[in-house]
């Protein structure tokens, strides 16, 4: 007859301990052991920023190109998502190494939580949903329009896609955008709000300092201190530099006596003053003829056009929550006309056209419009694809005030507003803790039946 070998009970009983005690240890360790994300998957030097009464926008970086959003709503779980500001313009989902997500169409002086998505896993502050405020509405119209613009390249002067760039006033709410292809980057000033949220930022259209911060992920950063009167167009910004513009606004304000002064020595000579005669005659009208102030648009890639010196190469920008921007030359007749390269969504945009003229002076004009939603007018549409958003609709979005998260700061005793942040606190990410429980209690259940099946087969 054959024998059969049998497990010993005491052997069982250990294994069945053994499988026991390892599923406690998976439960207790297994999400750091497995399941945290790697690294350079994790959001850091997030920021908030652009805050009104209806969106606001979320930033970070990472150490490598990776997928980014934001989980927010009304609650504690949010669940509604916002993509980065790029896919929802492209409609695709695409890795970045600086990341800024902004929501839209939120309710006015409403909090919202929300936590990070980076790589596909969830963050949130060491534990707690991040908590903003949205501004409250306000009745008066926005100030005249007042733009700040440049251009961003790195040390082999090759321009910049997608570095962040921040800028800070006294006493207002910092704001943020995305410098372009080109390197080319716009914020609109007087849609700043003050630190308080309750009203637009006041400001000295000629003499407030402004603090711009640059960041992008592996090529540096940069630092700007430059003023309200030369910041449209600003000089170039290198990566890896610190600047200090304001000295050029000063060289300007001392640059008209000292060219007075030879003037009346010198008004003899026919030499002269035929040399300065072309200067004078350039024309100096800049004008947007094409769209009218606060004009309803019913196109997604609106043609603009004006009129401008002739033969000068303008400076174009149309500012929304995405920025465009282009060089243009006005024609023999002193026309131009230039559309944007991509559909514009809808909302209100702000298109600004500058040039220097001969005498070094900047020269610009500004203008709102709105663009129409897709059904909102009965006109036929010129273009025929709304711009791609992947976002949920999102009729709830977080605001910003953000607890333990960052909310917008007052300024510093050097009166000048920092930019809000969560350094010191590192984002944690979601663990799957009750799904590696029920797996461990079946596999020790099954454990168990197995030994108990062979116990009473030994029995019999």
């Amino acid at each position: 007859m054959r024998k059969v070998r049998r497990l010993p009970t005491i052997v069982g009983l250990l294994l069945v301990l053994a499988a026991i005690a390892g599923g406690v240890l998976l439960i207790k360790k297994g999400p750091h052991l497995f399941l945290r994300a790697a690294p350079e998957l994790i959001p850091s030097q997030i920021k908030i920023t652009n805050v009104n009464d209806s969106s606001f926008t979320i930033s970070w970086i990472t150490d490598e190109e990776t997928t980014g959003f934001i989980k927010y709503g009304l609650d504690k779980n949010p669940n509604f998502t916002a993509n980065d500001d790029r896919d929802q313009l492209s409609g695709e989902t695409e890795s970045f190494l600086t990341h800024h997500v902004t929501t839209k169409n939120l309710k006015p002086n409403t909090t919202y939580y929300f936590k990070i998505g980076s790589g596909g896993k969830i963050f949130d502050n060491n534990g707690q949903v991040y908590q903003i405020k949205t501004a409250p509405i306000i009745s008066s119209s926005p100030p005249a329009n007042d733009v700040a613009y440049g251009t961003i390249i790195d040390q082999n002067n090759n321009p910049v896609e997608g570095a962040i760039v921040y800028l800070s006033l006294a006493n207002a709410n910092p704001a943020s955008t995305l410098s372009k292809s080109s390197g080319s980057w716009v914020i609109p000033l007087n849609l700043i709000r003050s630190a308080d949220l309750s009203s637009y930022a006041n400001y000295d259209k000629d003499a407030s300092i402004e603090e711009i911060f640059i960041q992008t992920s592996t090529l540096g950063t940069a630092t700007v201190v430059a003023t309200t009167k030369n910041d449209s167009p600003m000089p170039k910004i290198t990566l890896g530099q610190n600047f200090d513009f304001r000295k050029i606004a000063e060289e300007e304000t001392t640059t008209p006596e000292k060219e007075q002064e030879p003037e009346e020595a010198t008004a003899t000579s026919q030499f002269k003053l035929e040399e300065a005669t072309p200067s004078a005659t350039v024309s100096a009208d800049l004008e947007i003829t094409n769209p009218e102030e606060n004009e309803e648009v019913n196109a997604q890639k609106p043609q603009f056009q004006g009129t401008g010196p002739t033969g000068k190469s303008l400076t174009i920008t149309v500012q929304s929550p995405t920025t465009y921007s282009g060089i243009i030359k006005t024609d023999e007749n002193g026309n131009w006309k230039w559309i944007p390269p991509e559909d514009l969504e809808p909302g209100e945009h702000t298109v600004t056209v500058s040039y220097v003229d001969d005498q070094g002076k900047e020269q610009k004009v500004s203008k709102t419009f709105v663009i129409l939603a897709a059904g909102e007018s009965p006109m036929p549409a010129m273009t025929a694809s709304p711009s791609g958003e992947t976002t949920p609709s999102a009729e709830s979005s977080p605001s910003a005030e953000a607890s333990p998260s960052p909310t917008p700061t007052s300024s510093t005793e050097s009166a000048r507003t920092s930019i809000p942040s969560t350094e010191e606190g590192i984002p944690t990410s979601g663990y799957l803790t009750p799904t590696f429980t029920i797996f461990i209690m079946g596999i020790s259940f099954i454990f168990i039946g197995l030994f108990l099946r062979k116990f009473n087969g030994q029995s019999a």
